[in-house]
């Protein structure tokens, strides 16, 4: 039988996959629009109007929900140097002390994200003229994940080893 701790973890699993494939998927999609504008402008000299706005909506939200993958992985860049010479038990409280901080900073970026999503409810872009919170949505479910991935990480996850990045 599955522990609640066991279906968090698969649940926040599941949905760090759906996350994977929506970022390359955005990604993808930005990459074709800036090359569908480079070719109309360059071999037709008519670039389409839309395709730097796409692009840029696409941009920001694969960053932002690369951010929480990142730190559901552990691939962020920190310095450790300190840290490894503390003694095993004192390793591990910082490290939960630093998850913390990453949820808390999580939170508020959701928080925030949503005040200001809401601050822009009615405006759209200028060129495709889709609401402007739907690019601005992107920060409070960034903040969202980050917070569910760092707690997901304090409650036991542990991001898969890399021997590229080990120093061992």
């Amino acid at each position: 039988m599955m522990g609640i701790a066991d279906a968090l973890r698969a649940a926040c699993g599941a949905l760090a996959t759906a996350v994977r494939w929506l970022v390359i998927s955005l990604a993808v999609a930005m990459l074709a629009a800036l090359a569908l504008q480079v070719l109309m402008r360059y071999a037709f000299d008519r670039a389409p109007s839309w395709t730097e706005e796409f692009a840029i909506t696409c941009f920001g939200w694969s960053m932002l929900l690369a951010i929480a993958l990142g730190v559901r992985d552990g691939i962020h860049v920190r310095m450790d140097l300190l840290v490894e010479l503390l003694p095993p038990p004192l390793q591990l409280a910082l490290e939960r002390l630093m998850l913390l901080l990453i949820a808390g900073c999580g939170a508020f970026l959701a928080w925030a994200g949503l005040r200001y999503a809401g601050d822009t409810a009615g405006t759209v872009s200028a060129a495709i003229g889709y609401p402007l919170t739907w690019l601005y949505a992107s920060a409070p479910v960034s903040g969202a994940l980050v917070c569910l991935f760092a707690l997901e990480r304090v409650a036991g996850h542990r991001p898969p080893e890399s021997e590229a990045l080990s120093a061992t």
